[in-house]
């Protein structure tokens, strides 16, 4: 790669890892670069793990500053979109910081920031699962239930950019209690986080053996992998758990139906990659059965394709079709 070349970096800043990726306009990936946030836990020390992160990557992909159309960055927390500041990221410790402004001044090129699912589900709608439709929503339940929504062929944020919570929509009046402070919302019920908490009772009660020799009763170990070795062993408690967890994902999924009968729902995030299709053909039978029936005919479910990739993706896409407006 040389000079007047012309690539736009996708980025994913998670709560463990940032993941940065180099396209082409036909968003093709001509380099990766990936790198590990954990331990970076100011302003200051994340920011500098960014530019560490993409300066690795171009350094892979043999491009110079000059040869960016821009920066797309996908944040796992909210953000002021219209003034390029991080509000907040829970899991890194970032506040009010001018992320936008601070990557524009280093690398002489137009930044947009987007929230990550947003940009995972705008990835997915641009070159994966839900490429070719207009309607679109898309569910990922990992540690919360994440939702995304593509609406007339848009990306749809809502009035101040908040749109897509399915996680907190209420699928069981005084049900368990969230992290967002109510009851009953489906990311209670229906994330990996939810599930885990059921586990640990069972690992403690000597019903999910794998559980137990695997992660004990720590909640932050029962990784979406450990779960699925679970099921795998025959554990009957541990199947029920997940055709539950399965069902009330099938509900959240049935009310996105009901509200914006869309052409297609896509899964996507840890736990459906783990568990696959039962879990996934679980959660559909649930859907079907809630459902209005005259809306729920004509809808497919499908699992996200990029992985690891979508948010990347996404990110990039926006900010390319930002440079068009």
């Amino acid at each position: 790669m040389g000079k007047n070349e012309e690539y736009i970096i996708g980025f994913d800043l998670g709560g463990t890892k940032m993941l940065s990726a180099l396209f082409d306009r036909s968003y093709k990936i001509v380099a990766r670069n990936k790198e590990k946030t954990a331990d970076a836990r100011s302003n200051e020390a994340v920011t500098e793990r960014i530019f560490s992160c993409i300066d690795g990557l171009l350094k892979s992909g043999k491009a110079s500053r000059e040869d960016l159309l821009g920066i797309g960055i996908a944040i796992p927390g909210p953000i002021d979109i219209a003034a390029g500041i991080v509000l907040e990221t829970p899991n890194l410790a970032m506040h009010n910081l001018p992320l936008r402004d601070l990557l524009e001044a280093k690398y002489d090129c137009p930044v947009i920031l987007e929230n990550d699912v947003n940009a995972g589900m705008y990835g997915e709608f641009k070159n994966g699962a839900a490429r070719g439709f207009s309607e679109v929503v898309g569910l990922f339940p990992g540690t919360g239930v994440g939702g995304g929504l593509i609406l007339g062929g848009k990306l749809y944020r809502g009035a101040i950019g908040g749109a897509g919570e399915i996680g907190h929509t209420i699928v069981q009046v005084d049900g368990p209690l969230c992290g967002c402070g109510k009851y009953g919302c489906l990311e209670a019920v229906a994330s990996k986080t939810a599930l885990a908490k059921d586990l640990v009772g069972l690992a403690a009660n000597g019903e999910a053996p794998t559980v137990l020799e695997k992660a004990g009763t720590d909640i932050m170990r029962i990784k979406s992998s450990v779960i699925k070795k679970a099921v795998d062993a025959g554990e009957e408690k541990v199947i029920e758990l997940v055709n539950r967890n399965a069902r009330f994902l099938g509900i959240g999924m049935a009310n996105c139906v009901n509200i914006f009968n869309p052409e297609l729902l896509v899964l996507g995030g840890g736990l459906v990659e783990k568990l696959g299709e039962p879990y996934i053909r679980a959660a559909e039978a649930s859907m079907r059965q809630h459902a209005m029936r005259y809306l729920v005919k004509s809808v497919e479910v499908r699992e996200a394709m990029l992985g690891d990739d979508a948010a990347v993706t996404g990110a990039a896409a926006l900010l390319l079709e930002s440079l068009n407006e």
